[in-house]
């Protein structure tokens, strides 16, 4: 297992559409980073007295739902009716006047949303690795050929696996320190960083882990599609239907219609934002400004969910790959 595990390691890094999808998503990321070192500008003496007015009852409003959501959840009040309060007491951020002027870059307050980028961006290019260093195989008779010098086929399927995900998972952790560094540089001049405390610099190391596991199962999942349809053009064929039909397609449904969003529970994407953001509540989620959302799920559940799914795709795969001739 392990000599297999080295060859498809370095199968993987040697193929043209791996380096080629590596250049593309660094470049992207490079280009965000140059378009928010353009974003730069120094608030007005007046702008900065409004926001210190309006922070003052805003953080005072802030500081009694924290209170009574600890009382409550202490034992020590009861909740209202129909009362539905955040998990651990989580508000976000107490609001201040830094956080209500928007002007510049302060890595501070939008780090989570680059991060939620970052994500979608590496579980796509995942999907479309994972899919191609399988789908190929099969098309171009190369599995055939390997399963004559290896006829373990769990364990060849296993390797390649493996490989993939240590691979994708491996680049996606280095672009996301590269970029955070980056993006740490430019803040470095607007004072931005100083003001994170040591919890919500774990809460981004949290997140970035969060980040490379959602692109380990995007690959995963186009590797799994790929091998049951024996081609590449099968798992993009199925992850485009899929987006389009009903991840997309579905959402936008619900908002013409003006009514309640009765398929996000059924959608990946609103597992993968609770992983990610630690949680959702009602009315948060959606595509659309119409849809009412009553979803609520926990980054526990959110991660199950991710996990359940690949691990299920992942098992029909193995099998297809033990009941199926190679070809």
């Amino acid at each position: 297992m392990r000599h297999l595990f080295a060859a498809e390691w370095s199968r993987l890094f040697s193929r043209r559409i791996t380096l080629v999808t590596a250049l593309l998503v660094g470049g992207m990321l490079a280009f965000i980073t140059f378009g928010f070192t353009l974003t730069g500008s120094s608030p007005t003496p007046a702008e900065v007295t409004q926001a210190e007015q309006r922070a003052v009852p805003l953080a005072q409003l802030w500081d009694q739902r924290t209170e009574h959501c600890s009382r409550v959840q202490s034992g020590l009040e009861q909740a209202e009716p129909n009362e539905d309060l955040p998990r651990a007491c989580d508000y976000g951020p107490r609001p201040t006047a830094d956080s209500l002027l928007d002007y510049g870059f302060s890595f501070h307050r939008q780090w989570p949303s680059l991060y939620y980028g970052a994500a979608v961006l590496f579980a796509l290019a995942g999907f479309v690795l994972g899919a191609s260093f399988v789908g190929v195989e099969w098309s171009s008779g190369g599995m055939s050929s390997l399963l004559l010098w290896a006829p373990r086929r769990g364990s060849v399927l296993g390797a390649k696996l493996l490989a993939a995900l240590a691979g994708v998972g491996l680049v996606s952790l280095v672009y996301l320190t590269l970029w955070t560094g980056a993006f740490l540089a430019i803040s470095a001049g607007n004072g931005t960083v100083s003001q994170m405390t040591a919890g919500e610099f774990g809460s981004l190391l949290l997140t970035a882990l969060r980040v490379v596991f959602l692109a380990m199962a995007g690959t995963a999942l186009g590797f799994s599609v790929a091998s049951i349809g024996r081609h590449t053009s099968a798992a993009l064929g199925v992850g485009i239907t899929y987006l389009l039909l009903w991840e997309f397609g579905s959402t936008v449904v619900f908002t013409v219609v003006e009514t309640t969003d009765y398929a996000e529970p059924y959608r990946l994407s609103s597992y993968a934002r609770a992983w990610l953001r630690k949680g959702v509540l009602p009315d948060e989620g959606g595509v659309g400004t119409v849809a009412r959302s009553t979803f609520k799920a926990s980054w526990e559940t959110g991660g199950l969910v991710i996990t359940a799914v690949v691990a299920a795709v992942a098992a029909a795969a193995f099998l297809s790959m033990r009941r199926r001739d190679a070809r």
